[in-house]
């Protein structure tokens, strides 16, 4: 029989690992933002266990770092990390577009399809709100993940479960509330053509395209932002919070 205790300790390390991972990617939580097990506790409805165990998952998967005897820091996103999480995905991502698209069920070609229908932002000459950026960012989190399922390698899965959570932080951190570079405007149409409405197997020879143009375009975006104001939670790169 299932220990009640344990099984409600596990639900409330569940929701804290939630409600702390959808804060650390809408940079609510800035990258270098200093955390504490009992700031955490204090304000959000779990405990100190559910908090620290959940902190514990975020280290494992790289959106905070563990800083003995000093708490913890939402990972920062440096140039080099930047350079280095667009590489990764560069080199990641068209295969796994290649190898799900190859391997999938019609069930799951199904699912694709569907969500595709509905992944594009909305035309802008301005501005994207939170909202926006943060439905695109899920959006585009569950046309890959449905991939990378679909893919049957677990190790790619892996790598693409912890690149997911650093692209869409990355990405939310660059467009939110910000005017939109024509850059990134020609992009998102470029996506918007070849992506909605599409059936799965029409996408295979634009995605991967389209991944390494989005990779350049967040490089350029990052360094942009960096040698103008800066976009809020780009410019907090001390793990004490100093900027």
């Amino acid at each position: 029989m299932t220990d009640p205790r344990a099984a409600r300790e596990a639900s409330l390390t569940e929701q804290a690992y939630a409600a702390l991972r959808a804060r650390i990617v809408a940079c609510d939580l800035p990258p270098g933002s200093p955390l504490t097990e009992r700031g955490l506790a204090g304000s959000t409805p779990f405990g100190l266990t559910p908090i620290r165990r959940a902190l514990a998952r975020l280290d494992r998967e790289g959106l905070v770092i563990t800083l003995p005897r000093a708490g913890y820091v939402v990972s920062p996103l440096e140039a080099q990390d930047v350079a280095e999480l667009v590489e990764a995905w560069d080199l990641i991502g068209p295969e796994l577009v290649r190898l799900g698209l190859e391997r999938m069920s019609d069930v799951e070609a199904r699912e694709l399809a569907r969500l595709l229908t509905d992944w594009s932002l909305p035309a802008t000459d301005s501005a994207y709100s939170l909202e926006a950026v943060l439905r695109f960012s899920e959006m585009s989190r569950r046309v890959f993940q449905t991939l990378a399922i679909a893919s049957g390698n677990r190790w790619l899965r892996s790598a693409f479960d912890q690149l997911s959570d650093q692209m869409s932080r990355l990405w939310v951190a660059l467009l939110k509330d910000r005017d939109v570079p024509e850059q990134v405007q020609q992009l998102i149409i470029s996506w918007n053509q070849h992506i909605v409405g599409r059936q799965p197997e029409e996408i295979a020879q634009y995605l991967p395209r389209l991944i390494k143009e989005s990779g350049r375009a967040a490089r350029d975006l990052f360094h942009l932002s960096r040698t103008t104001a800066g976009p809020a939670g780009l410019t907090i790169d001390h793990p004490d919070g100093r900027q």
